[in-house]
């Protein structure tokens, strides 16, 4: 159906600027067994430990407790997975316990709840530049105002932040360890930097944690809200990276009467979480395998980031910058050249070669020169592969021309 086709439905304000996010769109273009995807921010699915899961889902099912496992359950989350999040989090001992722990459909949902329950049309947002397109999308679709703040290699200014919050916005969302799409990672310095800035603001800030366990290098510091005003933070967390994303079971961490709040808001989405898939991921967490899982996945994310970084640097550094990141699932590039990434993604996928153009992840205008290339769901050899086909769009492209 075309949008000219539901014109005459009654849409409600908040949709009326609604658009697909161009990453689910390219992948449906890229589908084709001849084209190389950096596109998608996928896992790899020959990674995912089914052998394990299988075998703990048949003894769940076999169990007791399997029929409970199959049923309706609290909206919080199963009691016995909240208790083993609250004990695994990176954070000091007894930092949080379970009535501070909600489970969540993937970390994606604790964002949508957070909006839903802070923003008003016109609020303001601060984020990174660039920052994560999940984020974006459930922020404008509330309505909100997003700042973008300016970031080094080191991750967002203090200062700049620190005059932003003059405004008291909002909310603060940051991503400060292996962010999507850069692959930044905030050294102790610079987090230390932004939590003097963050001191004795009533803002509420937001840490999305998605790729903590992801560390290819060394692991990263403590979480950016240690430290700051139990109140005036939350800390969200997936399953989606370690074991698989098709359980969606995700976590926000933060004070008890928000999390209250928070059980209402999605037992008008949801009900609550999928119980089966919280309940395989309790047992997961209970296995040593699954740390070897953990090990053994970070390994080989580890060799595919060194098989691009080493074809990139071969094939295309002359006409690339980018920095290694020490973790993650993505590698955040700028065209040397100048020009249009989303105009060379045309010339990309007449090569086999697909990948985000920057532009989705700033400020409207912003950003066009950068691209961003994951690398966990290609074989080494099908990374060098794809950089090939990126080196032979290159010499082929030129900014303002499609091929």
């Amino acid at each position: 159906m075309s949008d000219d086709e539901g014109a005459s439905y009654p849409w409600s304000r908040r949709v009326a600027g609604l658009k697909s996010s161009v990453i689910r769109e390219i992948l449906r273009v890229v589908n084709r067994q001849d084209v190389i995807s950096f596109a998608g921010g996928l896992p790899a699915p020959e990674l995912f430990p089914t052998e394990l899961i299988s075998r703990l889902a048949s003894d769940l099912l076999a169990a007791p407790e399997g029929r409970q496992a199959l049923q309706y359950g609290e909206t919080e989350g199963v009691p016995a997975l909240r208790e083993r999040i609250a004990a695994r989090a990176p954070f000091p001992a007894g930092r949080f316990d379970a009535d501070e722990v909600l489970v969540t459909q993937g970390s994606q949902q604790g964002l949508d709840l957070l909006a839903k329950l802070f923003l008003d049309p016109g609020d303001e947002v601060l984020v990174e530049t660039p920052a994560y397109v999940g984020a974006l999308q459930v922020f404008q679709f509330f309505g909100a105002r997003v700042t973008f703040l300016p970031c080094d290699g080191d991750g967002v200014l203090p200062d700049a932040l620190a005059a932003a919050l003059r405004r008291r916005p909002k909310l603060v969302y940051l991503t400060p360890t292996f962010q999507n799409p850069s692959g930044v990672c905030y050294p102790e310095a610079r987090r230390a930097e932004v939590r003097a800035a963050l001191a004795g603001s009533e803002v509420l800030v937001a840490e999305d944690d998605a790729y903590r366990e992801i560390w290819f290098d060394a692991p990263p510091p403590a979480p950016l809200v240690t430290g700051l005003d139990p109140d005036r933070v939350v800390y969200l967390g997936t399953f989606s990276k370690t074991a698989v994303p098709g359980l969606r079971v995700g976590y926000l961490l933060g004070p008890a009467p928000l999390l209250r709040r928070c059980v209402l808001v999605k037992q008008a989405a949801d009900l609550h979480t999928n119980t089966l898939g919280q309940h395989l991921i309790l047992k997961l967490l209970g296995e040593p395998a699954f740390a070897d899982h953990v090990a053994l996945v970070r390994d080989a994310y580890r060799a595919r980031r060194d098989a691009l970084d080493t074809a990139l640097e071969a094939g295309v550094g002359d006409q690339l910058t980018w920095r290694r990141p020490g973790g993650g699932m993505f590698l955040w590039a700028r065209l040397t050249g100048g020009g249009d990434a989303a105009e060379f993604l045309h010339a990309a996928l007449a090569e086999g070669l697909a990948f985000v153009p920057g532009g989705e992840f700033h400020a409207e205008g912003q950003g066009q020169d950068t691209l961003r290339l994951n690398f966990t769901n290609s074989s080494p050899s099908r990374l060098v592969e794809g950089v090939e086909r990126l080196g032979r769009a290159m010499r082929g492209w030129a900014p303002g021309r499609r091929p």
